[in-house]
């Protein structure tokens, strides 16, 4: 979640983003600069790195993608339900062609960024950066249970693409009716393998959503993979906990609120939990990429809304997989 830039710089010093390492730079195809982050949010540019130069032995290793993504800005508050569905579902649209683009590329596990179905709104009385939810009547047209439309949406479309799909979302608890940020994750075979709640809040995120209290971990042909929203990637709750669950895989979704400074925070939550962490970010305070266990990198954007990839070791093949 974004905050205002003059509190953050005075709470968390500024950090440089380690180099990238020299894998080679594969331009994807159908991306373009992110104007927005480019020019408002003074973004600095780096040499892209989209994937690795050279792709590792098929039967060892399975493609993985991240989609640095934002919702078109149609978000609104004061809406009604009927038209908070149909700004998502716009939503999941652009989603799904993003997400057949990196099957067509042979991924079989597809990340997508926080409240990427949702999106965030345009207070017009307040400076982007600072564009959030307010309260629970800001979010609430636009929460759903899980299972819901969006599960429903997503599982059509992981069957179809034989491929697991990682989105944000804001839940609604059918019993409880709390709201939480979410990261929903289906599985190849179109059925729902879970939904994590995030745990860390940031900022403002009290007032209208509840804290998570569960890592959850699901099994997958890359082994164990345990999903983290934004914030949670340098808090000791949950990341303390997924480096003591045997975990392979990190899949974050974010939304990050310190400019050219996100790859720095991923890259150590790769170690602390010493497992693979892809990160799926929206392009306002851009970082996305795949990193390995030891913190180097396979891919790394900024700049550019689009998709980044890399490679994981299946768990269940023969032969023996060490970092791409």
């Amino acid at each position: 979640m974004w905050m205002k830039l003059k509190e953050f710089r005075s709470s968390v010093s500024w950090r440089a983003v380690g180099a990238v390492m020299a894998l080679g730079v594969v331009a994807g195809a159908g991306t373009e600069p992110h104007a927005h982050a480019a020019e408002e949010a003074k973004v600095k540019p780096i040499k892209e790195v989209f994937e690795p130069a050279k792709a590792p032995d098929p039967a060892l290793y399975g493609k993985v993608a991240v989609v640095q993504w934002a919702p078109p800005g149609s978000t609104e508050v004061g809406v009604s339900k009927e038209k908070a569905e149909k700004i998502k579902q716009g939503n999941r649209e652009i989603m799904a062609g993003l997400t057949r683009e990196a099957a067509a590329k042979g991924a079989k596990m597809v990340i997508h960024s926080e409240f990427s179905v949702v999106g965030y709104p345009d207070i017009p009385e307040l400076p982007s950066e600072e564009d959030n939810y307010r309260n629970r009547a800001d979010i609430a047209p636009y929460t759903e249970t899980v299972p819901g439309p969006s599960s429903e949406y997503f599982g059509a479309l992981a069957k179809e693409l034989g491929v697991y799909i990682q989105f944000g979302l804001a839940e609604r608890d059918s019993k409880s009716d709390l709201y939480y940020n979410a990261a929903v994750m289906m599985g190849p075979d179109g059925k729902l393998l879970g939904s994590y709640r995030k745990i860390n809040h940031y900022q403002q995120e009290h007032e209208f959503l509840a804290a998570g209290t569960e890592v959850v971990v699901f099994e997958t042909i890359f082994g164990r993979v345990a999903p983290i929203i934004c914030a949670d990637v340098y808090s000791h709750d949950p990341m303390q906990k997924i480096a003591g669950m045997n975990v392979d895989v990190v899949t974050l979704s974010t939304s990050w609120a310190q400019m050219n400074t996100g790859m720095g925070y991923f890259r150590r939550g790769a170690e602390w939990v010493g497992a693979f962490l892809l990160a799926a970010n929206q392009p306002y305070f851009p970082d996305s990429g795949v990193i390995n266990p030891d913190g180097t990198l396979q891919s790394h954007i900024r700049q550019t809304s689009g998709i980044a990839y890399g490679y994981l070791p299946y768990v269940k093949k023969a032969g023996t997989a060490q970092n791409p």
